[in-house]
């Protein structure tokens, strides 16, 4: 049993050992800090121990600025784009609400004008009545002296009145003619607003229709998908169609030809981008007007 003092000082002495080999290399490292820095102590090398960890924690710092600084422009650019797209749909809203305005003044002039129109031709049928009545006196005189006297006086008043009426009366009538002219540019006026105002309607609507990339020919940068009959997608370079995954814009496209409802496009990729079956492709807003 005496063996087991000795096993014990033997690990005692093998600790000691470990302990000053570890605080061996502990000031070796700091020598060559030390020397490195222009250090003349241990003290020295820890200060630029601490430097070297500092400079490290400096460059990540700055990397990671420059990469935020980086989204932030990609967000920006993304940003600026939407809001484009906003001010644009912006206008074309403003544009029909002044056409909308412009058809209700055209209303309430159409009014007016036929109120008096009407009141016009109110008083031409009572001025023509009257005349009726004075050729039915003068028709149904007789002839005896009397009569003959009579039937003259009132062939005397007719004439006398219809002389101060006609004026009057081709004035009325020129007002009339030109009340029913007005009347009627102002109906054609009030129908070509409204075709406007449904046109416009009707082709922003189309804003919202979506469609699908359905097959990709890289070779010649071309596209194919499906669209309505009454899509409003043509052939040309002015047809305003973008291709988008999420938010991000792949590409921008121009139609070549459409056939039973085929589309066959040509694609310009945005930087960094590729299409894949299945992204979306919508109108550029606003569409139409």
């Amino acid at each position: 049993m005496r063996i087991f003092p000795y096993i014990a000082c033997l690990a005692v002495l093998g600790l000691a050992g470990v302990a000053y080999n570890v605080t061996s290399q502990h000031q070796t490292v700091m020598a060559m800090a030390v020397k490195v820095s222009g250090g003349q102590s241990g003290a020295d090398g820890s200060i630029a121990a601490d430097v070297g960890a500092s400079s490290v924690q400096q460059k990540e710092a700055r990397d990671a600025r420059d990469s935020a600084e980086k989204d932030t422009g990609v967000v920006h650019h993304e940003l600026n784009r939407e809001g484009g797209a906003i001010e644009q749909r912006k206008q074309k809203e403003d544009e029909r609400d002044t056409a909308i305005s412009a058809r209700d003044k055209q209303k309430q002039s159409l009014e007016a004008t036929k109120e008096d129109h009407a009141k016009a031709q109110e008083e031409a049928d009572a001025m023509l009545a009257t005349m009726k009545e004075l050729d039915a006196l003068a028709d149904a005189a007789d002839l005896s002296e009397v009569v003959e006297t009579f039937t003259t006086a009132v062939s005397d008043a007719k004439t006398k009145q219809t002389e101060e009426l006609i004026p009057e009366l081709e004035s009325l009538v020129t007002a009339r003619t030109a009340a029913t002219e007005k009347v009627a540019a102002e109906t054609t006026e009030l129908a070509r607003l409204e075709k406007i105002n449904a046109d416009f309607e009707a082709n922003y609507r189309k804003n919202e229709t979506e469609y699908v990339v359905a097959a990709i020919d890289p070779a010649r940068n071309i596209v194919t998908f499906i669209v309505t009959k009454d899509s409003g997608v043509v052939a040309g370079d002015s047809t305003p169609l973008i291709v988008k995954r999420g938010k991000n814009t792949v590409a921008t496209l121009r139609v070549e030809s459409i056939k039973e409802n085929k589309v066959v496009a040509k694609y310009s990729l945005a930087p960094g981008q590729r299409i894949q079956p299945g992204d979306r492709i919508i109108h550029v807003k606003p569409h139409g007007s």
